[in-house]
């Protein structure tokens, strides 16, 4: 089984990890399971999931992976078909375990989409090994949450005498308040019934890891104090593919302000903001509207490109045409992964929202903007906004609310030295931390690191 080690956190400013080469790495090939019912498979057209990354690093160092996952897609809301030849492209191999599907992201019609997963999973999974159409494996790397996935790979690690890796993507249930739907009563009702149950089970799972990835410091920090003592945990977060962005352009001093200028009217152009990620919090959507109506009262010519899905998105689209002013709001939704990039790569700032942040401290859409070299507007102390500061990556304003946010960001459309400054602190923050090809290989490495044999 694994053993505790000592190892290098891929998170930090020097993670110049170590390359194992064959003779160091162990005695032969590993077959590695990957079980993650959730995360984007290729061929969806969706951004590179982090399970995804690890898979390609795995086979990139010589090992056969499968990954496990659901055949109804959590972001579209539909079936999924992987291509044919996914095996050929990819190196590893996709198997579609059959679930229900659900329309609410917050449903208990969700919950049993997972253990639909779960249950499907463990019966296909130990009855194929038993008959010899699968070999067994020697290494399961389950996502969590949701919890299900977890807890039927726990049973599945334990009988076919596998090792056990949980990616704690996040730290359930108390992210999911906001997104409880309802009055605030009713929310807290619900969560008083079932949050006890998914946190118990949750601490259960974890408790059976023999070692642990985590997202963020914080998340780590929750994990720590619920799995045995000795068990190894990582720091490991998402990351973004650097190579999908260009550098942002220098700031060239005798030309000042040239890249919002119209060349036609001579008019300064809007600055374009963008901003990633599911949008469930109903305090997020009257945020940006407020926002908005902000920064025009100040003049200030901005264009708030909102990128994502989410229960509130399908309203802000309907409301973003009603807000009239200097700054105006635009509602793309869920878009697919090339015109995600090319927005991205088009805008000069990023706002990450505190519905974001409190679910994924060091979130991929964080990344994504870093390493398009947006200046990063953080609305909530923690981890990333640390980093921002000590890169001068961005700004992190006193307050979340939509005068303090504007506040900082005003003043940006008028200082484009300062905003080049920012954009380029924060494409430095994205290679030191952030490069997702990286940081997937520094799991690999660890992994192989932890299956050593001891002296």
């Amino acid at each position: 089984m694994l053993r505790h080690v000592s190892s290098p956190s891929f998170s930090g400013p020097d993670a110049e990890h170590q390359r194992w080469q064959p003779e160091q790495r162990g005695t032969h090939r590993r077959l590695v399971w990957l079980v993650d019912p959730i995360s984007a498979i290729p061929g969806e057209g969706l951004l590179p999931s982090r399970t995804w990354a690890i898979a390609r690093a795995l086979v990139a160092a010589g090992h056969e992976v499968i990954w496990w996952t659901s055949s109804f897609s959590h972001t579209r809301h539909g079936p999924r078909t992987p291509p044919l030849q996914i095996q050929d492209e990819e190196g590893f191999v996709m198997r579609l375990v059959a679930a229900r599907r659900y329309q609410q992201d917050i449903s208990w019609a969700r919950f049993a989409s997972h253990r639909d997963f779960a249950s499907t999973f463990e019966k296909q999974a130990t009855t194929e090994v038993a008959s010899g159409r699968l070999a067994r494996p020697d290494l399961l790397v389950a996502t969590v949450p949701p919890h299900h996935a977890g807890e039927a790979a726990a049973r599945v690690a334990r009988r076919l005498d596998a090792e056990l890796v949980l990616d704690q993507a996040e730290w359930w249930p108390e992210s999911l308040r906001p997104l409880l739907p309802g009055s605030h009563w009713l929310r807290a009702i619900v969560a008083g019934l079932v949050f006890p149950g998914l946190a118990r089970r949750q601490r259960q799972v974890l408790s059976q890891a023999d070692a642990v990835l985590a997202a963020s410091p914080a998340t780590a920090a929750e994990v720590r104090n619920a799995v045995p003592s000795g068990t190894p945990v990582q720091i490991v977060p998402t990351g973004s593919y650097l190579q999908d962005y260009s550098a942002p352009p220098p700031f060239i001093d005798h030309v000042p302000g040239q890249q919002f200028r119209r060349p036609a009217a001579g008019l300064p152009a809007p600055l374009a903001v963008a901003v990633t990620g599911e949008l469930n919090q109903r305090d997020d959507l009257l945020r940006l509207v407020d926002l908005a109506r902000s920064l025009s009262r100040r003049q200030t010519a901005a264009v708030l490109h909102v990128i994502g899905g989410g229960r509130w998105m399908p309203k802000l689209a309907t409301t973003a045409p009603l807000v009239t002013g200097s700054c105006r709001i635009e509602a793309h939704g869920l878009i697919d992964r090339s015109r995600y990039v090319s927005l991205l790569s088009n805008c000069q700032a990023a706002l990450l929202l505190p519905g974001l942040l409190q679910r994924f401290p060091l979130s991929a859409e964080a990344a994504d903007c870093a390493s398009a070299g947006l200046a990063l507007v953080v609305t909530s102390r923690g981890e990333l906004a640390d980093m921002v500061t000590s890169e001068e990556a961005g700004l992190v304003p006193t307050a979340a609310t939509a005068d303090a946010l504007a506040d900082v960001m005003a003043p940006l459309a008028d200082d484009p030295r300062r905003l080049s400054r920012l954009r380029h602190g924060a494409r430095r923050l994205a290679e030191m931390r952030f490069d997702r090809e990286r940081l997937a290989a520094g799991v690999v490495d660890w992994l192989e690191l932890l299956a050593l044999p001891t002296a």
